[in-house]
């Protein structure tokens, strides 16, 4: 029973990462939209914002003068003379009283603890003569230790992906790039386009000139689909390219769908992990085999007897 049920929810997970995910894009009309749909599901959708409207700029009234009855409008503006400034007395200086000394005095009790503490600082534990004689034995021996050439060891292999300096960044940077193109080869090998539609207009505001631009986008949009044919898995359903000598701006309209089952996600990133992996551990151990044939070169010869 338990058999059972392991082997039906791997079967169901095997139909679940097969299913592809569908990307559905469209631009026209200055506007683009984006959305990914998982079997019937929406996942994400994302479209472009509408043009804001102008804003409605109410008119400007005209200037208009008002005097006050009373005033002469021939006479110069003259600014109201200024407050004369209140002079502030200084607060009188209040004398504060002197405050109490406290009294410093310590308790006799604490005195003699303080003495105590003080003297046991001074002591100085006796070293028996014994442990005088083992002590530079012991000295002797740590700086035999010491003068011994010591074996550096060698980090593990998770630890050295870490850059440590400028050299190890490039070559990690440089396995990247090179496990990277087998991925994006397998990744790219499985896109499949669908339903591509593909709409222009072309115009302007010579005729001649229009004729020329549309022989130019022609040419352009025609080598641009053989292209892309040969490298995905594409299928156009419509594409009409047309030339419109009434018009004066050319337009674009087209629509496209991207199918990718999950399962070959999954693929990429072990095939890029494993291909980072593998690129890095030849490149420790090239490192390591030239660090070793530099020490020999670089050791002394041993002297004849």
């Amino acid at each position: 029973m338990g058999w059972t049920i392991f082997l039906i929810i791997v079967f169901v997970l095997c139909i679940l990462f097969l299913l592809p995910i569908r990307v559905k894009a469209s631009f026209g009309g200055g506007k683009w939209s984006v959305a990914v749909y998982y079997v019937f599901i929406r996942l994400f959708r994302k479209e472009s914002a509408p043009p804001p409207p102008p804003p409605e700029v109410p008119p400007k009234p005209e200037d208009i003068t008002v005097f006050e009855p009373g005033t002469d409008p021939a006479a110069p503006d003259v600014p109201p003379p200024a407050p004369a400034a209140q002079t502030e007395l200084p607060d009188p200086v209040t004398e504060t009283a002197p405050e109490a000394v406290q009294d410093s005095g310590e308790k006799p009790e604490e005195a003699e603890n303080q003495k105590k503490k003080e003297k046991r600082k001074k002591r100085k534990p006796k070293k028996d003569d014994a442990e005088q004689q083992e002590q530079p034995a012991a000295e002797s021996e740590a700086k035999a230790e010491e003068d011994k050439p010591k074996k550096k060891k060698k980090p593990g292999f998770f630890k050295r992906l870490k850059p440590h300096s400028l050299s190890d960044i490039i070559g990690l940077v440089k396995d990247g790039c090179a496990a990277l193109s087998p991925a994006l080869r397998f990744l790219f090998r499985h896109f499949h386009f669908r339903h591509v539609k593909l709409y222009a207009a072309i115009a302007s505001d010579d005729p001649a000139n229009t004729a020329t631009l549309y022989g130019k986008n022609c040419a352009a949009i025609f080598n641009l689909l053989a292209q892309l044919q040969c490298l995905f898995d594409f299928q156009t359903d419509e594409c009409r390219v047309l030339a419109d000598f009434y018009g004066e701006k050319s337009d674009y309209r087209g629509s496209l769908e991207l199918r990718v089952s999950p399962a070959v996600i999954i693929l990429t990133a072990l095939i890029l992990g494993i291909k980072f992996l593998w690129r890095s551990f030849r490149r420790f151990r090239r490192e390591d085999k030239e660090e070793k044939r530099r020490e020999k070169e670089s050791a002394p010869l041993p002297q004849k007897s």
